[in-house]
């Protein structure tokens, strides 16, 4: 009889010990397949970084981009949009292949030429406004905007948005594209939400060195204007506000209220009373929103938008 209560102990410690590598690897499998899950998200596209050198030579209707630096490019993930005084062209994947002597990537020193004679049919001119943009296909966000223009004119120092364009209103849409040019036919499409909610906007990220204006380290900025082109359906929208962002030192927002225009109209606003320093202009962004009158179907349209520094 001792025996048998030895061997019913010994049971009893034998099922305690079974018990916890059990839970132990019931843990570990849990851990494992919530590790893998994360692993495998992909969650947002990011954006590839590359650096491109861009001319053009009038003589021969030829624009070249050079892969200067940076990550390699897909081909199949690549667009080109170009416009060419206010007229929009594509470049698309399977022609970049093509151009590239059929690589799948757009690798460093490997150069682009696009003859927009045979392409597109018009020729280019050392007075034509020539813009070119790099589009990431699956984020359908701009890699790089890069001008050719040879032309100095008076609107060179306006700089419109060259870092992301987005809108998150129900079914909005926007793009750099959209707002680079006034009076053409591509513009914003913003639908504000029927109750006022800061998370529904339209942003413009600028993106730009101050030294673009000849703002180094430390300078102060007296003059910032910004102009903004933009239309809104009759009694459609109210509360319409652009928010600018102050980076230093307050990192917060400013609000500008704007007047309603029902056709594409101007705006100007003088900014320097908080943008006035190389850190404002170097971070500088705005959103624009509003609170619909009606429904959200009721729409809020910018044509062009450009920021002007010295």
């Amino acid at each position: 009889m001792p025996d048998l209560k030895k061997f019913i102990r010994n049971r009893s410690a034998v099922s305690e010990v079974v018990g916890e590598v059990l839970l132990t690897t019931i843990a570990v499998l849990l851990i494992s397949s919530i590790a893998i899950f994360i692993s495998t998200y992909d969650g947002a596209t990011d954006i590839p970084h590359t650096q491109v050198k861009e001319w053009m030579d009038e003589d021969t209707d030829m624009i070249y981009l050079e892969h200067s630096g940076g990550e390699f490019l897909e081909t199949d993930a690549l667009e080109i949009a170009a416009s060419i005084n206010g007229e929009r062209y594509v470049y698309n994947s399977s022609e970049i292949f093509a151009n590239l002597g059929n690589q799948s990537s757009w690798q460093l020193g490997d150069t682009i030429e696009i003859n927009t004679s045979s392409k597109w049919g018009i020729g280019i001119t050392d007075e034509d406004e020539v813009r070119v943009f790099l589009i990431d296909k699956p984020s359908r966000q701009v890699i790089q905007y890069l001008t050719l223009s040879l032309e100095d004119d008076e609107n060179s120092s306006w700089v419109t948005p060259q870092g992301a364009v987005t809108d998150t209103s129900t079914e909005g849409s926007a793009t750099p594209f959209d707002v680079y040019e006034n009076d053409d036919t591509y513009y914003t499409t913003y639908h504000p939400p029927a109750a006022y909610n800061t998370n529904k906007y339209e942003e413009f990220v600028f993106g730009v060195h101050p030294l673009l204006w000849g703002v180094g380290p430390g300078d102060n900025v007296t003059n910032v204007t910004l102009n903004i082109v933009y239309k809104v359906k009759v009694n459609s929208c109210k509360d319409l506000t652009l928010r600018v962002w102050d980076q230093d030192p307050s990192k917060t927002w400013h609000n500008e209220s704007l007047p309603e225009h029902n056709s594409f109209t101007s705006e100007s606003m003088d900014l320097s009373a908080y943008i006035n320093c190389t850190e404002d202009v170097a971070n500088f962004k705005v959103r624009l929103l509003a609170t619909a009158n009606t429904s959200e179907t009721e729409s809020l349209n910018v044509d062009y938008i450009a920021l002007y520094v010295n």
